[in-house]
């Protein structure tokens, strides 16, 4: 046993700097490529099927969209692309460890591409489908939490798993692909290593694995159950560092809201990163066993080439690589920071949170301090109301008169923007904000971008008749096109959104909900007085493709509704208090707690 042990160890050694350079560069490679195609892929797909938004309820028929299917086969194929890429580049490193041979992260990537090329010159394209089986059942269970964290599929997932005939046919799958991974464990690795017909390894294979089963099995048993307890320990440790380091830099107002957060990103991170480990374990252990047992009965007689790469080539690729990663790089964060979001965030993800004409509890509605508070607060959206002055300029106001923020009489188009700056908007609020100005919505455009989304409502007020035009240009002049929404009580003005930029998503808000509004294209979501929310509302808008967003919620009672009713937008005054309430996991706030108590008595 310690020989086995000796022998593992080393095979891992050999080349671990490599490897994990290797994965590290590969895995952030694939991942912005996939999160990218995906996002783009289902964004396309959403408008081909007629949907504004996938929820759970207009899943089937989305998923039935012959551009759909289109979209996913594309994905499916990008996806068994790079882990079969993957998996080559790992047989290709450990093959190279097990003969005592250095190996770069840019010679793992090509004779990866190598020996997948190899693969489909001697037929043995049905390898990949061994491959593929292999990693679902190893690593299927890290896939699956992966995607409890993305809405609407988790819930698609727990209501087609809830019936026996979907149990009993997943159990069977099970089986088989158990059955199957185990009797051909030798196959895919002998194909690809030693570059023989696929028959022929299957007979090579299959003696070996009846051979040694035992071995074989406890081996694989051992290294699947490390990996899950150090997925478990992990996570425990890091959240515990995590909540910790809140309790030292953290206001006390926001610690909770702060832990769940990160304890979300802790258990997404530990996924991936426990993904990466499972596969590279796994084929090591795979290579390292053939090895073992290739002098034995089933001898393979596995060549001990070096890889050997002339400089030109070396050079060549590795310009093409930074390129490639580099552009990757860049096309992601123009998405992210540029365009002000990432549109698979907006396709399946939790309920989004709007603080209310920014954080105001905390500082004067509709202010630059309420929203740089908001954003600090981790909202994601902020709810914002935009009117024209006497000359024309588009500012951040909500009610018509200026006597409850002021005091003075009046309406605000009366009034230019200049007079309106020698106004208080804020000292009615507290003296700590007194002299406060009024925001346009350019500088608050400067403040949100690449920060927070933002909800901009069109405020009808009869007068303006260029609202809807001067928004959608400084919109546009900021190019935060795919960071905003706009919404209005006014209908004509979403129209006019629609027609001349149909990609901004638009939301029609009603204090109740009657009549067959969820079938128009010029509504995207709904904004809904929460009181009037129900489930068989959020239903129908669901099953339209359309969203539901609910204001204003300010309870703990009507927070913990909203999230059981599964609306995809809460607009509250309480950012804070809502995303503990969305968040809530009660073994990470009850570390939380215990450690508050015991370092603040």
């Amino acid at each position: 046993m310690r020989k086995i042990w000796r022998g593992i160890r080393e095979i891992f050694r050999v080349n671990r700097g490599s490897t994990l350079v290797f994965e590290i560069l590969y895995r952030v490679f694939t991942a912005l490529v996939t999160i990218e195609a995906a996002a783009h892929g289902m964004e396309f797909a959403l408008k081909q099927a007629g949907f504004s938004y996938l929820t759970a309820r207009n899943a089937l028929r989305f998923f039935c969209s012959p551009w759909t299917v289109l979209v996913l086969a594309g994905l499916l194929f990008l996806c068994l692309f790079f882990l079969n890429l993957e998996i080559s580049a790992l047989y290709t490193v450990y093959q190279a460890s097990a003969a005592g041979e250095k190996l770069g992260p840019m010679k793992m990537l090509i004779f990866g591409f190598k020996n997948l090329a190899e693969l489909f010159q001697h037929k043995n394209a049905r390898v990949l489908l061994l491959n593929v089986n292999y990693y679902l059942l190893t690593g299927g269970w890290l896939m699956l939490a992966l995607l409890d964290h993305a809405r609407p599929l988790n819930y698609i997932i727990m209501t087609v798993s809830g019936f026996l005939p979907v149990k009993i046919l997943f159990w069977v799958l099970l089986a088989v692909m158990s059955a199957a991974a185990l009797l051909y464990l030798y196959v895919p690795v002998t194909a690809s290593l030693r570059d023989i017909p696929f028959r022929e390894a299957c007979g090579k294979g299959r003696g070996i694995f009846r051979a040694h089963w035992l071995p074989t099995m406890g081996l694989l048993l051992l290294t699947n159950a490390f990996v899950w307890v150090f997925y478990q320990v992990g996570q425990v440790v890091l959240k515990v560092l995590a909540a910790l380091l809140v309790l030292v830099i953290a206001d006390r107002s926001s610690e909770m809201a702060l832990v769940l957060t990160i304890s979300r990103g802790i258990e997404v991170g530990m996924l991936i990163f426990m993904s990466a480990v499972s596969l590279c374990l796994n084929m090591g252990i795979q290579t390292f066993l053939l090895y073992r047992y290739q002098d034995q009965k089933y001898r393979l007689e596995i060549p001990r080439y070096r890889y050997i790469l002339s400089p030109a080539i070396r050079k060549g690729t590795s310009a093409l690589l930074i390129l490639c990663l580099a552009g990757a790089g860049a096309f992601f964060a123009y998405d992210s920071f540029y365009a002000g979001t990432v549109r698979a965030s907006s396709i399946a993800s939790e309920a989004k949170i709007t603080s209310h004409r920014g954080s105001s509890f905390e500082a004067p509605e509709n202010t630059l301090p309420a929203i740089e508070k908001a954003i600090e607060e981790m909202t994601d959206y902020v709810e914002i109301d935009v009117q024209e002055t006497k000359d024309g300029v588009v500012v951040v106001y909500h009610d018509s008169s200026l006597r409850r923020i002021t005091g003075d009489t009046g309406r605000i188009w009366e009034y230019t923007y200049g007079e309106l700056l020698l106004m208080d908007f804020g000292g009615w609020f507290s003296e700590d904000y007194a002299g406060t100005q009024i925001p346009t919505l350019e500088e608050v455009l400067e403040l949100c971008k690449g920060k927070a989304g933002l909800n901009i409502e069109l405020k009808d007020n009869k007068i303006s008749e260029t609202l809807v035009e001067k928004t959608l240009e400084l919109v546009e002049l900021y190019g935060m096109e795919g960071q905003v929404v706009m919404s209005s009580t006014n209908y004509e003005y979403l129209k006019q959104v629609k027609e001349r930029n149909p990609d901004i998503p638009t939301g029609y808000i009603l204090s109740m909900a009657y009549g067959r509004y969820f079938e128009d294209d010029n509504i995207d979501f709904f904004s809904i007085r929460s009181d009037f929310i129900t489930n068989t509302l959020v239903k129908s808008a669901h099953e339209s493709g359309k969203a539901v967003h609910a204001w204003t919620v300010n309870t703990e009672g009507e927070l913990n509704r909203m999230k059981h009713l599964q609306v995809d937008n809460i607009i509250t005054d309480r950012p804070l208090l809502a995303r503990e309430i969305l968040y809530q996991e009660e073994g990470t706030k009850s570390i939380f707690e215990f450690f508050r108590a015991a370092l603040r008595g």
